[in-house]
Formats: C-alpha cells, sequence, structure tokens
C-alpha cells in the first residue's frame, strides 16, 4: 500500500465522522510532499524525523500537532494492516512553556484609542480610524481577526444589530449580536467612508487605505507599532508581548466576569459562550478563559454566597 491513497483514505475516514479535518489533512498532505509517494513498509524513522527536526533542543506547539497528525495516522495504517509497524520517534522534547494571554483592561484601551493620528506613521496600511474601529469591534465581540477582516457590508445588519460570520474556522456560519454602542461605531465608520462620487465601495466594512481586505500580518505588524507607542507592554515571563488575538481571550473573560458580578449561573452560560465564539463546544472555550484576579475574586465570592446559603439552610 502506497502512502498517497491511504492518506487520503484516512482524511476521507475521519470527514465521514464528522470532523472537518483541514488542519491535520494538510500536515499530512504536507508529509507526503517531504517524503514522496513511498510504499509503507519503506518508510523509515528517518524520514519522520526529517518532516520533524528538532533544532538546538526546542519545539514549538506546531511540531507536536505534526507529531499528532501523524501519530494518529501510522496508528490507522498498522491497525488496518497496510503496515508492519510505527516509524515514528520513542523520544519526545519537552513541550514549551504553556502560553499566557494577554487580557486588556480598560486604561489600555483607552491608551491604544488614544494615541493621535499625526503619530501614525504614512507607510502604515490602515488609517487611524480604521485601526481604532478594528480594535473596537475585535473587543466588543470577540470575533477571530480573519472573521472581522471578511465582513462585508451585506453581513452586517446594523438595524438588528446583528453580523453574519460566514463559514469560518469549522465550515459553520452563525450570527453574532452586538450592543448599540458598537452599532453606533459601525454607522459612523460607514459615513466617514462612504466613497465619493465615481469611486466604487470596497467589498469589506474595513479596509487598507488603497481599498483592499485588511490582511492578518498587516493589521498585526500595525497593531506591535501601536501597542509600543501607547506603552500597552507586559513585563511578565511571557513569550509575547500583547497581540491582537487576545481581545478575544479579553472578550471570553470580561463576559465571564460580568456573569458573576450579575449572579448568572456561569456553568450554564458556557455554552452560549461557546456558540458566540463560533467554537465546537466548551472545551474549546475553556482554552480561553485565563484565570485572573479579578476573576477568581468574583468566583470566590459566588462560591461564598453559596456556601454561607448550604450552611443557612443546613
Amino acid at each position: 500500500m502506497k502512502l498517497a491513497p491511504t492518506i487520503e483514505e484516512f482524511i476521507q475516514y475521519k470527514r465521514a465522522l464528522g470532523n472537518l479535518y483541514i488542519g491535520p489533512a494538510n500536515i499530512l498532505k504536507a508529509f507526503l510532499r517531504k517524503t514522496g509517494d513511498l510504499e509503507l513498509d519503506a518508510l523509515t524513522s528517518g524520514h519522520c524525523e526529517a518532516f520533524l527536526p528538532i533544532k538546538g533542543g526546542e519545539v514549538t506547539n506546531f511540531w507536536f500537532k505534526k507529531y499528532e497528525a501523524l501519530d494518529r495516522f501510522f496508528r490507522y495504517a498498522t491497525d488496518h494492516g497496510y503496515m508492519r509497524h510505527r516509524v515514528l520517534p520513542t523520544s519526545m522534547p519537552d513541550r514549551p512553556p504553556r502560553f499566557i494571554p494577554y487580557i486588556y483592561s480598560t486604561e489600555d484601551i483607552r491608551r491604544l484609542l488614544g494615541v493621535p493620528d499625526s503619530h501614525y506613521p504614512r507607510t502604515c496600511p490602515l488609517s487611524p480610524d480604521t485601526m481604532r474601529t478594528f480594535i473596537l469591534v475585535l473587543y466588543g465581540t470577540g470575533l477571530r481577526l480573519g472573521e472581522v477582516s471578511r465582513l462585508t457590508h451585506a453581513d452586517a445588519d446594523l438595524r438588528n444589530a446583528t453580523l453574519l460570520i460566514r463559514e469560518t474556522k469549522f465550515g459553520k456560519s452563525r450570527l453574532v449580536p452586538i450592543g448599540q454602542d458598537l452599532v453606533s461605531i459601525l454607522r459612523l465608520y460607514r459615513m466617514r467612508h462612504r466613497p465619493g462620487v465615481g469611486y466604487q465601495r470596497p467589498p469589506t466594512i474595513l479596509a487598507t487605505k488603497i481599498g483592499m481586505m485588511i490582511r492578518n500580518d498587516h493589521a498585526d505588524h500595525q497593531f506591535e507599532w501601536l501597542r509600543k507607542e501607547a506603552g500597552v507592554l507586559r513585563f511578565d515571563s511571557a513569550r509575547y508581548q500583547p497581540r491582537l488575538h487576545d481581545f478575544r481571550h479579553t472578550f471570553a473573560v470580561t463576559r465571564l466576569l460580568t456573569w458573576y458580578r450579575q449572579g448568572k449561573d456561569v456553568q450554564r452560560m458556557l455554552p452560549l459562550l461557546s456558540t458566540y465564539l463560533g467554537h465546537c463546544g466548551v472545551e474549546e472555550t475553556s482554552a480561553y478563559l485565563q484565570m485572573t484576579r479579578e476573576l477568581l475574586q468574583e468566583a470566590n465570592r459566588c462560591f461564598e454566597r453559596y456556601a454561607f446559603t448550604e450552611v443557612r439552610n443546613g
């Protein structure tokens, strides 16, 4: 049995189980390109080590994703008798330190939005107004960067305060309700960026200075400059400075904190947050719920209220 048809069979098997299987499928196809369409029993540990190089004894989280994709594929191949033995390396490197997202404070947001237009370099692909609106949409919705960048004018139903997020990470579309403050911000932005006579409106709501859809690298690079200009920095042991993607973490934590303060049953509300964020389940959402000092305090207060009620009624 050759590698190419076995990989295709395995991908179809995973998708028949209801899994989109996009990321791991791309990894397996990259492995095929690296090794060529060999007979499965011709594969050696050397082929795997060439695909999973360890430089200087350090690896990234993506290294482990590649390892896990190959591991599941080889298990399938050996279980079906397509190959006699697995060829993955038996020794595993240490995993990199746990990633700690940055949770933005309201003061951070004020600083980011308060950088004057005159401070923005002319080379920035996004105008100051577009950058500020981009940040506010991320902060107010918890959407992924690509989801905000791809929003078209037809996707934004500002009369009903909803955004249509089309076929994103898991191949599903969803409606995201937004607050009236964000509705007003988007309406004003549309008015300020209405094209002149004879000019065509960009297809996406937020666009670069030349009317193109915002690429993630454009937004990331400009935000890196902006946070330095605004003095939004972290000085802990984290591997990364604050990122645009951390607004998604901030949204999830802020929503949980608000529910605690409102006395809501947070466990019952978590599936709603998961759906809003476009996750397949609560387990994925939990990765976004970084335990901050404020969140821990509210959780403790909630437990104390519960414990006091139990003692009083006991």
